[in-house]
């Protein structure tokens, strides 16, 4: 016959069990602040490779001072500027190996782009909810202002100039940008991640290509 202390002991057994097995929400952790106060990241979680396992998407923020420049000397002025570092970096969920790198800034000034479509007070609060914002676009649609998504891409949203360039840089062989074009349009799940980099406009889109085991950019700025 179990004892009481056995009986507390099984069930504080199977509830710790139970907790291990309860999956981790999308928003994986509230804005973080690192080092110091100009210092955070935030993180949530996409399956980019469609390997079944959700790699991880972090973003990082550093708030940076620059000075201004007057004349054509550039002759450094007493005024001085703020700007936001972003470092953008997807992990594999499977190895933890690099799936995606990127990096950009954000003049104070440009940062009030953003508010002519999100509603936010500060710049903290603007990058605390990157992953997250939604505004409210044609026909009362929600749309959001980074996003993942899986669907097939239109001609129009592929631009053969940009392929060319990132094949270029990724030392991409054997299939000219023509090819690679239609290869991308004729996959029906194409898995893409769209955000916004310096400004309100610049909008970068990146897909990953099964065939070619990699991500790239296949366009920048609104699809025509």
């Amino acid at each position: 016959m179990i004892s009481s202390t056995s009986k507390l002991l099984l069930l504080f057994a199977f509830f710790v069990s139970c907790q291990s097995t309860i999956s981790e929400p999308l928003y994986r952790s509230s804005p973080s602040k690192l080092v110091n106060d100009d210092l955070y990241y935030v993180e949530t979680e996409y399956d980019w490779n469609g390997d079944g396992i959700s790699d991880n998407f972090r973003l990082r923020v550093q708030k940076e001072v620059e000075p201004l420049v007057e004349g054509l000397e550039q002759t450094p002025s007493k005024t001085q500027h703020w700007s936001y570092h972003c470092w953008l970096v997807v992990e594999s969920g499977f190895d933890n190996s690099t799936l995606w790198e990127d990096e950009w800034s954000v003049r104070e000034s440009d940062v009030a782009s953003f508010r002519e479509i999100v509603d936010f007070r500060t710049p903290d609060e603007f990058f605390s909810k990157w992953f997250r914002w939604k505004f409210g676009g044609a026909r009362n649609q929600e749309l959001n202002l980074n996003f993942f998504e899986v669907r097939q891409l239109e001609d129009r949203e592929v631009s053969e100039v940009v392929l060319a360039s990132e094949m270029k840089r990724l030392k991409i062989e054997g299939i000219t940008a023509a090819e690679l074009k239609r290869m991308i349009l004729d996959n029906k799940s194409s898995r893409i991640f769209v955000y916004r980099g310096s400004w309100r406009e610049n909008i970068r889109w990146a897909i990953y290509v099964p065939r070619l085991r990699k991500i790239m950019i296949f366009q920048y700025g609104f699809a025509d």
